[in-house]
């Protein structure tokens, strides 16, 4: 659950951020619109290995580091249980923030653009119209996409996991899918195994009630 914790909150702040200066068409918005949406298409697995080799002890980025002197920020991010879930969130954020920050412009393409010419003309600075314009705009499809991103986080971190860190270290990165593919074919205790199988399956239903509602309610309202 810790990983759902760090993933979920960044890659929205993270996607209404971008959405909105893509929306306004900073200097460069094509440029970062494709540079942002490129690791979205590459798979799970290659991500990983990317991002093994870039943040292990002696990959790129630590050397870097040493070659400017600050060998002492140096980590093994995969490789120590206290930055290791970091890691893993990180690839996660990184494939999906390109998917996540396409569907909410996709919904600030409704909004008013008088609205922001209207703040503009008030001296309202960006920061204050995405705060107060912008994210008000986007609560109800942040409300699913909070859902939406748990359950996908839930569901999808296995191969992440196997690839990176293999559940570790000690069991520092051992979530709900590989634990489940450890109990039932690493430990041979296919019984808890399913067991637990069953659990994130309970959970996942609840999730998707829970964002059935939510959608329905938003229908109604007109939101979509």
């Amino acid at each position: 659950m810790q990983i759902i914790v760090i993933v979920v909150p960044v890659v929205i702040f993270l996607t209404v951020f971008l959405a909105h200066n893509i929306y306004r068409k900073i200097p460069g918005w094509r440029f970062y619109r494709w540079i942002i949406f490129l690791p979205s298409i590459i798979p799970v697995v290659v991500a990983s290995i990317i991002w093994t080799y870039l943040l292990n002890m002696y990959g790129p980025i630590n050397n870097l580091l040493r070659a400017m002197n600050l060998g002492f920020l140096a980590v093994d991010w995969f490789g120590n249980s206290k930055t290791a879930i970091f890691a893993l969130s990180w690839i996660i954020v990184w494939r999906e923030l390109g998917f996540s920050t396409i569907i909410f412009l996709a919904e600030l393409g409704k909004a008013s653009p008088s609205v922001y010419e209207a703040a503009i003309i008030d001296g309202v600075n960006e920061w204050q119209m995405m705060r107060h314009i912008t994210f008000p705009f986007l609560s109800n499809i942040t409300k699913l996409y909070i859902v939406t991103m748990t359950i996908f986080v839930l569901n999808n971190l296995f191969g992440v996991v196997l690839v990176a860190t293999n559940g570790g270290p000690g069991y520092a990165t051992t979530v709900l899918e590989y634990y489940i593919y450890f109990l039932t074919f690493r430990a041979g205790k296919v019984g808890m195994g399913t067991s637990v199988a069953v659990i994130l399956f309970l959970i996942t239903m609840v999730l998707v009630i829970l964002y059935i509602k939510l959608f329905s309610r938003k229908k109604g309202e007109g939101v979509f």
